[in-house]
């Protein structure tokens, strides 16, 4: 029993540790970009999580990660629109990149819009990707090794199908209109790029999570109000290290899914995104997560899940016909 309760621990201490390496080596050496959001989140689906969240394997997650936050620094430097178009033409690639992945691994599409929305030009930003990015995939390949997480077939899928050309034609224009309603407003954290990864997770057929969208956007909203108060407390309250904010924040968001037994990957990056926006949005944070989170619940039941279910019962019918 005692062996037991210690491999359940692990995974969480795991996640704390890496968000304490990676936040303090951002204070050490003076580089906001080594702080990774997204990494939280790939600690949540593939570290903590008791079945993997996405159809993926290590190396086409660190391909994908990688390379989408090189493609979005170079958006910053080299396309010459303003950061509203710079977002959309970053979602609208990664959209297609979903498409055409060979997976279900949605967290990529905060790595390309997170620097578009944040105009990252430094090139530390792909380098701490693909570094903790690594140190995910060693975690869980530790974990596996010592039996602490049973190891599951990657096969690789295909999302370019008819179906899946129009919903992403759906996503790509529902976050047109959100996002210029939210850059017009100032409020941009209403499509932070953690919810454009929910938002593309939620659309998907068979996705249980828009089924309970009270619960949802209650988890969600929580994981960002801990983040808001560990920073305020202890970074502009106290004065304490930024490390010691995310290692409670973190502490406190890993509570949160263990009893609500809702393991959203994007949560993660919800939760340490507060660490790294500029103190001024700080406590419209968590009102511009809320409205967000709900939108793309909303827009997911209604959009999305009626026509999907009908599909997947019409294919059951044709079946049980057969």
């Amino acid at each position: 029993m005692k062996n037991i309760e210690i491999k359940e621990v692990i995974p969480y201490a795991s996640t704390v540790l890496l968000v304490a390496l990676m936040t303090l080596s951002a204070e050490v050496l003076n580089e906001k970009e080594i702080i990774f959001p997204e990494i939280t989140a790939l600690a949540v689906g593939y570290m903590v999580a008791k079945k993997r969240s996405w159809k993926v394997n290590g190396g086409r997650m660190l391909a994908l990660i990688t390379g989408c936050a090189i493609m979005g620094v170079c958006i910053v430097r080299f396309v010459p629109f303003d950061t509203y178009i710079e977002v959309i033409l970053a979602f609208t690639i990664a959209q297609v990149l979903f498409m055409f992945s060979g997976t279900t691994f949605a967290p990529f599409v905060s790595a390309i819009v997170l620097p578009v929305m944040m105009q990252t030009t430094s090139i530390v930003y792909p380098i701490a990707a693909f570094i903790l990015t690594s140190l995910v995939i060693l975690f869980h390949n530790l974990f596996l090794f010592q039996g602490i997480r049973k190891d599951e077939e990657y096969v690789p899928v295909m999302l370019s199908s008819r179906d899946d050309m129009i919903d992403t034609a759906i996503r790509i224009l529902c976050v047109t209109v959100i996002a210029g309603v939210a850059f017009i407003t100032g409020y941009r954290f209403i499509v932070a790029p953690p919810l454009l990864v929910a938002f593309t997770e939620f659309s998907r057929p068979g996705n249980k999570t828009r089924n309970i969208p009270v619960k949802t956007v209650a988890v969600i909203t929580l994981c960002s109000i801990i983040g808001v108060i560990s920073r305020y407390i202890f970074v502009i309250r106290l004065g304490l290290p930024l490390t010691i904010a995310a290692i409670v924040a973190t502490c406190g968001m890993l509570t949160v899914i263990y009893f609500s037994k809702m393991y959203m990957p994007p949560v993660g990056a919800i939760t340490m995104l507060s660490m790294i926006i500029s103190e001024s949005v700080l406590f419209t944070y968590p009102i511009q997560i809320f409205v967000g989170s709900s939108l793309i619940l909303i827009l997911s039941r209604i959009l999305f899940m009626r026509r999907q279910d009908k599909k997947i019962n019409e294919k059951r019918a044709e079946l049980h016909a057969e």
